[in-house]
């Protein structure tokens, strides 16, 4: 059946063989995809270049960024209804669209122009492609693309990767924290997760040649965030993952330098206390005098309602009153260290061009929120690590829970100068990585506070760096493959050692003694300690589990909830009473295998238990879930293992939320060589063969081959499709704005 609805579907697929005439184009320009559908763009200038990205972007994925834009602008119950109507509060609460639009305003001419020549590309195709099938169900005919939607989805990824807002806000005290009213888990944009990367120098690679691998870890969705292609024109020879809605290379390598990214998970959110005066809620207190808070009314259209939803929003000194819309007990001000998209872009095009470790580092330099560890390789055997983005310089708090706001001694000053942050090139052991641990150790004297990572995760890498002398790609696909977790592996070790209940079968302590900590999908002693785990993370942040806060995806949640697992781990072992805990732990995991996997334990395997599901947008209603979401796929690993893979409990199973979604694994010293890997696939229409074509791959950890420059491409092509321009003029750069739904 779905193969005939595929079938049915492929009038909505786009034109990628022959030729197009576009009107918006100076020259020809030539679109070569591979077999995976991953397209090369070779254009005559620059301008053609960034409209072809666009355009090429909308083909593969025009209703994922139909979603993005929306969720950014704050219009996303326009499109889906009430479900959504508190996202859309959250981000008008933000002023995103604000944000995007003075970004747009302050731009320099040549980020502009880049931005007009890469909407208009957009606008190129809805003029002349078909819809996809999601925006034909719907009946939505999408407005044209400008600037400032390009800015807004940057902003929605900005606070996806800043959560400090919500850890905060469950060490107050005061705080309640009511349930959402939706049950809704978000649209599948805001992203959430984690990421490792690392690189080796020529004297640790048996290539003689700088390596570096990269490979971000966020919510898994299909389709998936990433979009790889390449891009050749004028002063961009590059290849690599871009943000379908955005131009440029976000993560990947060019002629002479190779980059990989993951969230520095750096604190750039405070909260502040603001006490209102009792007969006036828009005053409030500030160094002993009533400041009246700036006051906004956003109307939010809804589908399905006649009347839009209007909304106050109360801005004080420190920012908007986000408890006006999350909820709470106290009025808490959020004060961001607000992204800058123009700032991102301008960095994003600088890395693209870079040839050198200056050049590099020059890029950094405008690097806004969402902060980012940098691992760095070169073709001259130069490797490096550097923190980019803001990091603020506060005074009288460290910025780990909301403060008073009223006597004005908690404030920000200033943030550490990008030379103070830290930074290493060349260093003595041969080698650099990062996985969301705290900030590479140097000379570096300001304090930088974060959420960050346990460490498991970091220090696997540097044991695996460490444990062979001459790596190459093949070394580095088995670290990425890794299913090692520490925190399970210690805590089977405790459970072997007990006298176990009755009910636990003694074949099973056997094999929790001689497991190896590999949570490898078919294991059975990973089932009981991963579950077990599991069990235990959540007992002990409880507080956390149980208050949950309005618009937090679960799976950010439970990413926070990992953090807990060293201080549970330790605080069990050193109770009085550690026996019991223990035993009671492993009877209660042992029963809810039994509950989830049957009585038999030859059927207990962390893979039956522990699945990876893609779901789609549109995936929750149910005619459309079979057709449009990829579920239930065993998968090893959990939140600690380089294979990240953590979960959150849904129905039957343990739904993997947040896993890698992009590989890469680069050599310097040959380009060709170089394997990456998107996954579920290019395309997000479920009539493309690419829709979840990569999905094989990822399962197993294999990839393919990372086209890079002609002489690849033209060996890969499968399909090639030539631009040609149309009859209209390039659009003049002051092109119309996308309406600013704040008025």
């Amino acid at each position: 059946m779905e193969r005939l609805i595929r079938l049915a579907l492929r009038p909505t697929l786009p034109q990628t063989s022959g030729e197009l005439r576009l009107d918006g184009l100076e020259g020809e320009v030539e679109v070569l995809r591979d077999r995976w559908g991953v397209p090369q763009i070779f254009a005559g200038n620059e301008r053609d270049l960034f409209f072809a990205q666009g355009y090429v972007h909308a083909q593969d994925r025009l209703f994922q960024m139909e979603i993005q834009r929306r969720t950014g602008m704050g219009r996303l119950a326009e499109l889906l209804g009430e479900d959504v109507l508190e996202f859309d509060l959250l981000f008008r609460t933000l002023n995103l669209p604000g944000i995007a639009h003075a970004a747009v305003d302050r731009a320099s001419r040549e980020i502009l122009e880049i931005l007009h020549s890469y909407t208009a590309g957009i606008n190129a195709y809805l003029k002349t492609g078909p819809l996809p099938p999601e925006l034909r169900l719907l009946r939505h005919e999408p407005e044209p693309w400008a600037p400032p939607d390009v800015a807004a989805w940057s902003l929605v990824m900005a606070w996806g990767l800043s959560t400090n807002w919500y850890s905060e806000m469950l060490r107050s005290p005061g705080a309640a924290v009511p349930e959402s009213r939706s049950s809704w888990s978000g649209p599948q944009t805001v992203p959430g997760g984690g990421s490792n990367n690392w690189a080796v120098a020529p004297s640790r690679s048996a290539s003689d040649s700088a390596l570096l691998a990269s490979d971000p870890h966020l919510r898994l969705g299909i389709p998936g965030f990433w979009y790889e292609l390449g891009l050749y024109a004028g002063r961009y020879r590059v290849v690599g993952a871009t943000l379908p809605g955005a131009p440029g290379v976000l993560i990947g390598h060019n002629r002479e330098i190779a980059w990989g990214v993951t969230a520095a998970l750096t604190d750039v959110q405070d909260l502040y206390i603001e006490r209102f005066h009792p007969d006036d809620p828009v005053l409030y207190s500030f160094r002993g005098e009533w400041r009246k808070a700036e006051v906004r009314q956003e109307e939010v259209k809804v589908r399905g309602r006649r009347e839009p939803v209007s909304h106050r929003v109360r801005t004080t000194v420190h920012g908007p009153v986000i408890t006006d819309v999350t909820g709470g007990g106290e009025e808490l001000a959020l004060r961001w260290a607000t992204p800058e998209p123009d700032r991102m872009l301008e960095s994003v095009l600088a890395l693209n061009r870079a040839g050198s470790w200056r050049e590099f580092l020059h890029a950094l330099r405008h690097w806004s929120v969402p902060g980012q560890n940098f691992v760095y390789a070169d073709r001259r055997g130069n490797i490096g690590y550097a923190l980019a983005g803001p990091v603020p310089k506060r005074s009288g708090h460290l910025g780990d829970r909301p403060v008073p706001g009223s006597g004005g001694r908690c404030e920000w000053e200033g943030y550490v100068p990008f030379d103070r942050l830290p930074k290493v090139l060349n260093p003595g052991s041969g080698h650099v990585s990062s996985a969301n641990n705290p900030p590479y150790p140097g000379n570096h004297p300001d304090y930088i506070p974060g959420e960050y990572d346990p460490g498991y995760r970091a220090r696997r890498i540097r044991r695996l760096l460490e444990g062979t002398d001459r790596h190459t790609l093949e070394s580095f696909r088995r670290m990425q493959a890794d299913l090692y977790s520490e925190p399970a592996h210690r805590l089977a070790g405790m459970l072997a050692r007990i006298e176990p209940a009755e009910d636990v079968p003694p074949a099973l302590m056997r094999e929790l003694e001689s497991w190896d900590g590999h949570l490898t999908a078919g294991s059975r002693a990973g089932a009981v300690a991963g579950l077990a785990l599991q069990r235990l993370i959540h007992r002990a942040g409880s507080g956390l589990a149980a208050r949950p806060v309005r618009l937090i995806d679960p799976a950010v949640r439970n990413l926070l909830l990992a953090r807990t697992a060293p201080q549970a781990l330790r605080e069990l072992k050193e109770r009085p009473d550690a026996n019991e805990a223990l035993r009671e732990l492993l009877s209660d995991t042992v029963s809810e295998l039994r509950q989830r996997l049957g009585a038999d334990p030859g059927r207990w395997r962390w893979g039956a238990l522990h699945r990876a599901d893609f779901p789609h947008t549109l995936g929750v209603v149910k005619p459309l879930g079979s057709l449009l979401n990829r579920t239930g796929y065993p998968v090893g690993g959990d939140a600690f293992t380089l294979w990240q893979a953590a979960s959150v409990p849904e129905g039957d199973h343990y739904a993997v939320t947040t896993a890698p979604t992009y590989r890469q694994l680069i050599d310097t010293g040959d380009w060709e060589n170089s394997r990456s890997l998107v996954v579920p696939g290019q395309s997000g229409n479920v009539a493309s063969p690419h829709y979840d074509d990569a999905l094989p791959f990822w399962l197993t950890a294999r990839y393919r081959p990372m086209v890079f420059e002609r002489r690849m491409a033209e060996l890969a092509t499968r399909e090639r499709l030539v631009l040609k321009p149309g009859e209209r003029a390039t659009p003049p750069l002051s092109a119309p704005a996308s309406r600013d739904p704040s008025g």
